[in-house]
């Protein structure tokens, strides 16, 4: 009994939530089918979109980390046009009959390019199945994630807006699956110096909350409840000066090779590139005033994944 009105109270604080997304009815006039052996249905309504095509949709959403929840994801749509809620979003995860539409399907002709936000919305999927609770405060995960003291929007069941995507839980659950557990590509170290690999890594959409890639207790906790593994390579330890002169820093970041570090002063920037697994790297012939304020991007060429560190304000040695 004590189950049921669990379940009966998710789903009533959960609804608003559903109610406020896109609507979601029958459609047969699709374009494009294709089953993949899970029993998931890849349809097209749009030309821009073949069965082939949808193939390598399938092939592309196998990519992200799963384990039997992929069995109850029943449907991926590609729509042709943009969202009729709103134009900016080109993907939305619906809970209730765990399905997935992919918007602008007439701009975007192959997988690749939806890759970021197949990964986000599967990534609600995840959190679903796992994690039902995750979206309200009392949730372990939410007290694992560091969000206590950070202006969540734990009203989401109320009221919904797009223009506070990045602060309500449910959206910082799926771009922390993006980092941990979704599809990953490499960078070409040449596209570090010219600042196009920082710009195009995968990055969580709240740059103000905790690196998600350093929560070790997190972890651990995910992997419990999921039985699913998160990569060793993805785990990005927040860098910590450890070493500050006139005319040098020193950071103590991961163990981890080809990791490119891009140190952000207030009229240049400068490189470094980890060809070992010191965990130490030092930028050196800087100039710094006393109390000076310095951030760092990160970027793993292995994986595209990265982040931009809080501002550092250094204290000089006398």
């Amino acid at each position: 009994m004590r189950k049921k009105i669990t379940l009966f109270l998710f789903l009533l604080c959960s609804l608003p939530i559903l109610l406020s997304l896109d609507p979601f009815t029958y459609d047969s006039t699709y374009y494009a089918k294709y089953e993949s052996p899970e029993g998931i249905l890849f349809l097209s309504y749009t030309e821009n979109w073949n069965e082939p095509q949808l193939q390598d949709l399938y092939q592309e959403l196998l990519k992200n980390k799963h384990g039997g929840e992929i069995n109850l994801l029943q449907e991926i749509r590609v729509m042709g046009g943009s969202s009729p809620s709103n134009n900016m979003i080109t993907g939305i995860y619906h809970p209730f009959i765990s399905s997935i539409t992919l918007y602008k399907g007439n701009e975007h002709s192959n997988a690749r390019e939806y890759r970021g936000t197949l990964s986000h919305e599967y990534g609600h999927h995840f959190a679903y199945y796992y994690f039902p609770f995750h979206h309200f405060p009392f949730s372990t995960w939410a007290k694992l994630r560091g969000l206590d003291h950070m202006p969540i929007h734990w009203n989401s069941f109320i009221n919904y807006s797009i223009s506070a995507h990045e602060w309500y839980p449910q959206e910082v659950f799926a771009d922390d699956y993006v980092l941990l557990y979704g599809a990953t590509d490499e960078t070409n170290r040449e596209d570090v110096y010219t600042n196009e690999g920082f710009y195009k890594r995968t990055q969580h959409e709240n740059q103000k909350l905790h690196n998600v890639l350093d929560n070790e207790e997190l972890h651990q906790f995910l992997e419990q409840e999921t039985g699913i593994k998160i990569d060793q390579n993805r785990k990005l330890k927040t860098p910590e000066p450890i070493d500050i002169t006139e005319d040098s820093l020193t950071f103590s970041v991961e163990k981890k090779k080809d990791v490119a570090y891009r140190l952000n002063l207030l009229d240049y920037e400068l490189y470094k590139i980890t060809d070992d697994q010191s965990g130490l790297i030092t930028f050196s012939n800087l100039d710094l005033p006393k109390n000076a304020v310095v951030s760092l991007d990160v970027l793993d060429l292995n994986t595209s994944i990265g982040y931009r560190t809080d501002d550092i304000r250094l204290h000089l040695k006398d």
